[in-house]
C-alpha cells in the first residue's frame, strides 16, 4: 500500500540550534493560524507569506505549506496562484450554511438524546450554571468570552452524552467557525436571561422527554442568533480592521 504523503516528509530541523523537530511542527502551525483567523487576529484579506511564517515558527518551507494547504482546503484561505495564500472573506450565504449544518446536529442529537433521557451530572451541571442568570439585571456587565465557552459546553454537552464522537467534532469545528457571532449576540441586553431560560427549556424538555418541545426549543435559541449573522459579521470586520491600523 502507498504511504501517504505526510509520513514520507523529512525531520525538520531548528534552523538556529539544529534540533529535530519531527513532523508535528506543521500541526502546531496549522492550530495557531487557525486560531488565529477565526479569532479575527488575522483580518480578511491578510497576506499570509511563507518566508515571514518560517521566520515566526523558525521552520522550513514544508511545513508551513502543508498548514497553508490544510487552511486553503478548510475554507479559511485562498490560494493565488503566484501570489500565495490570503485569509479568505467570510461570506453571509457560508455562515449561514455552517448554521443548517449545526442545527441538522443538534437536531438530532437532541431527538435522541431525550428518548434515553440525560445523565443526571449533566442536568445539574446546566441548572448549577444557568439557572442563576435567570435574575441577572439587564444592564450587568459580562465576561462575553466565559459567557461564550458556557454556551458551547451547553449544546457540546448534548452530543458529548450522546456518545457520538464524530458528531461531537463536527460540533466542535462548527463551534470554533461561529464563536463570533456568539461573543455579539450573547453580550447585547437582556441576551443572558434570555438565553438561560432558552437552555433551561431545552434542557427541561430533554429530562421530561419530550423530543418535539426540545426540537422547538432548541430552534428558538439557535434561531436567535442566527438572525444576528449580518450585525455579527459587520461587528467582527470593523474590530478586525481597526487592530491592525
Amino acid at each position: 500500500m502507498a504511504r501517504s504523503r505526510r509520513s514520507v516528509l523529512p525531520a525538520i530541523r531548528h534552523p538556529k540550534t539544529g534540533v529535530r523537530l519531527g513532523r508535528q511542527i506543521a500541526p502546531q502551525i496549522l492550530r495557531t493560524l487557525r486560531e488565529r483567523i477565526l479569532s479575527w487576529h488575522y483580518p480578511p484579506g491578510r497576506h499570509l507569506g511563507e518566508q515571514t511564517l518560517c521566520e515566526e515558527f523558525a521552520t522550513s518551507r514544508i511545513p508551513v505549506r502543508e498548514a497553508l494547504r490544510a487552511l486553503a482546503e478548510q475554507g479559511l484561505v485562498e490560494q493565488v496562484p503566484n501570489q500565495g495564500c490570503y485569509v479568505k472573506q467570510p461570506d453571509v450565504a457560508g455562515i449561514h450554511h455552517l448554521y443548517d449544518h449545526r442545527l441538522a446536529l443538534e437536531l438530532y442529537v437532541i431527538e435522541h438524546l431525550a428518548a434515553i433521557g440525560p445523565p443526571t451530572d449533566l442536568v445539574a451541571r446546566i441548572r448549577a450554571y444557568w439557572e442563576p442568570l435567570l435574575s441577572i439585571r439587564a444592564n450587568a456587565p459580562v465576561d462575553g468570552r466565559e459567557l461564550v465557552r458556557a454556551d458551547e459546553a451547553f449544546h457540546l454537552g448534548f452530543a458529548q452524552a450522546l456518545g457520538n464522537p464524530s458528531i461531537v467534532e463536527a460540533l466542535a469545528d462548527i463551534n470554533e467557525r461561529l464563536r463570533f457571532v456568539r461573543l455579539v449576540v450573547i453580550t447585547t441586553p437582556h441576551r443572558v436571561q434570555t438565553t438561560a431560560g432558552e437552555h433551561l427549556a431545552v434542557l427541561d424538555a430533554v429530562v421530561k422527554q419530550d423530543a418535539e418541545a426540545a426540537r422547538r426549543a432548541l430552534r428558538q435559541n439557535i434561531n436567535h442568533a442566527r438572525n444576528k449573522v449580518e450585525i455579527a459579521l459587520a461587528n467582527a470586520l470593523t474590530h478586525a480592521h481597526q487592530r491592525v491600523r
